[in-house]
């Protein structure tokens, strides 16, 4: 059960929606409150997770519809957490914010389905590209530009998710804005010849905005299950697998974000 401490918002609405606020019109912070290394992940309870078992003197910044915000510390190093709800419009709204909010470094940290028989369900992928069958980017960038994360800090991610747990691997990902639709099964079959690793809801997005406001972006997902399962209807994901991918994948979003904040020094 959360915590209403960590997810109730007393600031009024008329300071919600004051001009310095509603500049960043998805989180409604402020410049300072959020740190310059982000994580991303979209579930708003996720958000408080890792604020609340993962960061040290960790505070609720602000409540805005599924924009849960929190800034605490991993290492010493000031990290906030933001949740961008289901999908790329969210995620689209909330990477629009980061520059304006001074974030140097932003990782999607989130879960997705995977159409590779040899990934298994626990497992975590770090994106290297995400195909943008989503609408939100294309109203920024044509969609013959790819959605490339940042090599840099795709690789730190890369490196400590291995060496975190030799089940980590890296490919392409699927960004959908439909999570079971006729033609999934199809298009996972051709991307799969591409490399494809994964399917899920938000990664090109968040790239695209990355590159076009030169913050740097990357992603590492826990798989959940097959998506051939869900073609034929099995929706339940293998829950337990999948949390322990995501402890793997928090641990390395954050080892990776403290690479960054070395660099920076």
């Amino acid at each position: 059960m959360l915590d209403p401490i960590w997810t109730q918002q007393t600031v009024s609405q008329a300071e919600k929606d004051s001009p310095e606020r509603a500049s960043c019109r998805a989180t409604r912070c402020k410049k300072g409150e959020i740190a310059p290394y982000v994580l991303m992940p979209g579930d708003p309870g996720r958000a408080y997770y890792i604020a609340h078992e993962y960061l040290d003197e960790a505070k609720l910044v602000m409540v805005n519809r599924e924009f849960h915000s929190y800034t605490g510390k991993y290492k010493g190093v000031d990290i906030s957490v933001i949740s961008t709800g289901l999908g790329s419009p969210g995620a689209t709204m909330v990477a629009q914010d980061l520059p304006l909010l001074g974030v140097k470094a932003a990782i999607r940290v989130g879960t997705c389905g995977t159409p590779a028989e040899e990934v298994l369900a626990g497992d975590v992928i770090v994106a290297t590209g995400a195909i943008r069958d989503e609408g939100s980017s294309k109203k920024f960038m044509p969609d013959i530009v790819p959605a490339i994360p940042d090599f840099d800090l795709t690789s730190d991610l890369h490196s400590c998710a291995k060496a975190l747990s030799d089940r980590a691997t890296y490919g392409l990902v699927l960004t959908s804005d439909g999570f079971k639709y006729p033609s999934l099964a199809e298009e996972s079959e051709v991307f799969a010849k591409a490399g494809l690793k994964a399917c899920e809801m938000e990664c090109s997005a968040v790239f695209i905005m990355g590159m076009m406001s030169g913050v740097k972006t990357a992603s590492i997902l826990s798989v959940d299950g097959y998506t051939g399962n869900v073609s034929q209807g099995k929706l339940a994901p293998d829950s337990q697998a999948r949390d322990r991918g995501l402890h793997n994948a928090i641990k390395a979003s954050l080892e990776a974000l403290v690479l960054q904040s070395e660099k920076s020094i």
